[in-house]
């Protein structure tokens, strides 16, 4: 499966990695999983950094963002840290993010320790 994730229920954390070519079902299914485990309001770290072509397009972006929308309008998403190494992933990270913003929290990084402190030190949740 091209995306994979751990989650650490202590520091109310997931930890996501997506290999490969990814396509919006399996975001949506992600998604579902997220929904099941009851970790949508959990701090994500989410490692793309092994995404290859083909691409998400411009309109299946806008596709996987109209399902997380969908998903905060049930549940509030904790903060999202994207962390990318490629240039054409991180501009889709970048559409993706701006497409979300109004509704929760999303950055874009290309490294490993400034996504975790963002994540962990400006988001200090209390999730009960």
């Amino acid at each position: 499966m091209p995306i994979t994730y751990v989650i650490d229920h202590e520091l109310k954390i997931v930890r996501t990695e997506a290999k490969g070519p990814i396509k919006v079902p399996e975001i949506v299914n992600h998604l579902a999983s997220q929904k099941r485990d009851k970790t949508v309001p959990y701090r994500e770290l989410i490692d793309v950094s092994g995404v290859s072509a083909p691409y998400l397009t411009s309109a299946q972006i806008w596709q996987a963002a109209q399902a997380v929308l969908a998903v905060a309008l049930e549940s509030k998403p904790g903060p999202r840290a994207i962390l990318v190494t490629n240039d054409a992933v991180f501009g889709m990270c970048r559409m993706f993010a701006t497409l979300v913003d109004d509704s929760f929290s999303v950055r874009v990084f290309r490294e490993t320790e400034a996504a975790e402190h963002w994540l962990m030190e400006e988001y200090q949740l209390d999730l009960a």
